[in-house]
């Protein structure tokens, strides 16, 4: 061997700057992370552009014997696995949530309480309450006793989840119905820009149905009476985390009488009673790592194989319910797609803040990646377009669904009647021809006079009737002003006026605001901690975006115009004025504030 060579081989490895990245980020996390969160994290890259960039980290992840490969496709630190399996020797960071009601919205936790164990002795504890900008519910004050007051002074929830995750780093989450806990701090996680909290932890609810199988119920104060544990949930984290940890300390010592002495065995036990136990044994998997590590948040997912390729692409204003519903529904969402589910290896997702983002940013993906299992989907919302033909055929009826043949489609209008009612009043104001008329050629100022008419409204019509230079232009503009019957299209929709949609941004204190127009998104701006300045510059500039040139793909305008016709009393869609002017400025203001409110 050559003195160099030695040498060479005396010298530490170098190592990938890209590699130290992701195992940087994945100590940071403390938890398993996706390829394409770890290509984000580390490469600076858009989402559309993961797929490209793990083609450049999966094999130096790969080549590193730091970095391992868990559960879902998900990558991981190798000394993760390599801790003690033993229970005797494992640290439980057993954990209780209180929370101001309701599934959904923002700031819900209102206290989080915790004990470390290890060995069935406690280590240390943490407690805390959370200030909220909201008021507590008067239910929420009886059933736990935290009031208004009692938050006054409590640090923030990005404080506690800062300090809840450094109490609980290296040990093992447990909490009574666990998923459902998990869910609420990984909401927050989301909106507080953190990253999620570790789902492989115990649910002392699955291990009493599977070590107590005769319990008439799974609530922890029947589980409690059950076990013959005199104290009661108080209602109050540190508390019920308390009680939390006698029964888990109950359930182990029956586990070990039935020589249950290591982690991944308790595991196990836990999973075979877990409502996915009557489900083939991957579906169980996918569900209880949907239930315990995505958020329930609005967003995208992306189901892949091995080779990386897109086997499924959908949405959700819950991923946590939704992905978890596709592998235990009865309905059998993987069974009627043959093959898929054995080909899933991970399950990529990406939050979007709100359902109209999540809706377009599904059709983008689908486009873009071409997905093995999905169809392409029209939302039929029924007989609610206006088509009016070219000139030469100016045929003008109801129809269901827009066509590319040339012609005008209006819509949607609120209902099946508002659509034929608007095309007769058309036919009869501008003397426009039926499907059953001899002569269906009009001149084309008519017809046009009749789209604005329709989609936009009277004064438009009149406009476009005061330029032609037409003897008949006067009786025209006579029959507009008469008109009585006046139906238009939504907001937004095709042919009608462009609205301004207003919605909460996908981090607490941010609004988001969508100018759409023809069924097309023209412009999207994201205003943080909004003042005045700021949105009237986010005005302007979506008062100078301009339509994709394309006018935007027939799928998306089908899936913009169904969610405009579901929102279409939705009062954050306010019609668009394109003179910016003071009383529009004013409300929506009044809007941004609300949407952006991190109450």
């Amino acid at each position: 061997m050559s003195e160099a060579k030695a040498a060479d081989e005396a010298a530490p490895a170098r190592r990938s700057v890209l590699v130290e990245a992701a195992v940087s980020t994945l100590e940071d996390a403390g938890r398993p992370m996706s390829l394409q969160q770890l290509v984000r994290a580390v490469l600076h890259v858009q989402a559309g552009g993961a797929h490209i960039g793990s083609r450049i980290l999966s094999p130096l992840l790969e080549a590193d014997d730091r970095l391992a490969t868990v559960a879902a496709g998900h990558w991981g630190l190798a000394a993760w696995s390599q801790r003690s399996d033993a229970i005797a020797e494992t640290e439980f960071v057993v954990f209780d949530i209180e929370t101001n009601g309701g599934r959904g919205g923002r700031h819900r936790i209102l206290e989080v309480g915790a004990l470390r164990l290890r060995a069935g002795q406690e280590i240390s504890r943490y407690a805390s309450l959370v200030h909220v900008p909201g008021r507590v519910s008067k239910f929420v004050t009886r059933y736990t006793g935290i009031t208004d007051e009692m938050l006054t002074d409590a640090p923030p929830i990005e404080t506690v989840l800062d300090e809840f995750r450094e109490f609980q780093a290296g040990g093992v989450l447990v909490a009574h119905n666990l998923p459902t806990d998990l869910g609420y701090l990984n909401r927050e996680a989301v909106w507080a820009s953190r990253a999620l909290y570790p789902g492989d932890g115990l649910d002392t609810m699955e291990l009493s149905a599977a070590l107590m199988p005769d319990l008439p119920g799974t609530g922890l104060a029947t589980v409690l009476e059950s076990a013959e544990i005199a104290d009661t949930p108080t209602h109050r984290a540190l508390d019920d985390a308390g009680v939390t940890a006698k029964l888990f300390g109950y359930l182990l010592d029956r586990a070990a009488q039935r020589n249950v002495s290591t982690l991944g065995d308790l595991r196990q036990l836990a999973a075979r009673a877990g409502p996915e136990g009557r489900h083939p044994r991957r579906a169980r998997q996918l569900a209880r790592w949907a239930s315990r590590n995505l958020p329930p948040s609005p967003g995208v997912y992306i189901f892949r194989d091995s080779a990386n390729r897109p086997l499924y692409i959908g949405k959700s204003t819950s991923l946590q319910r939704r992905v978890r519903s596709h592998f235990t529904d009865s309905a059998g969402f993987v069974r009627r797609r043959d093959g898929m589910l054995e080909q899933i290896d991970a399950i990529e997702w990406e939050p979007t803040g709100s359902e109209l983002r999540a809706l377009v940013r599904e059709a983008e993906l689908i486009t873009t990646l071409s997905p093995t299992y999905n169809r392409n989907r029209r939302w039929r919302i029924g007989r609610r377009f206006v088509r009016v033909g070219p000139a030469e055929s100016a045929v003008t009826h109801a129809a269901a669904v827009p066509r590319d043949d040339g012609a005008d489609y209006l819509g949607p209008f609120a209902t099946s009647r508002d659509a034929r009612l608007a095309s007769d009043a058309a036919r009869r104001v501008f003397d426009l021809p039926s499907r059953r008329s001899v002569d269906k050629q009009v001149p084309a100022w008519r017809r046009d006079a009749a789209v604005a008419f329709l989609g936009v409204g009277r004064e438009a019509a009149l406009r476009i009737v005061g330029t032609a230079e037409a003897a008949e232009c006067e009786t025209f503009a006579r029959r507009i002003r008469r008109a009585r019957v006046l139906r238009h299209p939504l907001r937004g929709g095709l042919g009608a006026a462009p609205v301004l949609a207003i919605s909460p941004g996908a981090t607490p204190g941010k609004a988001e605001l969508v100018r759409i127009e023809n069924g097309v998104i023209v412009g999207i701006e994201s205003i943080a901690r909004p003042r005045r300045p700021a949105l009237r510059a986010a005005l302007k500039r979506l008062l100078d975006a301009r339509p994709p040139e394309s006018g935007g793909s027939d799928y998306e305008q089908h899936i913009v115009t169904a969610w405009l016709h579901t929102h279409a009393e939705d009062p954050d869609a306010i019609a668009w004025d394109p003179n910016l002017s003071g009383a529009f400025v004013k409300r929506v203001w009044r809007r941004v504030r609300q949407a952006a409110s991190p109450g």
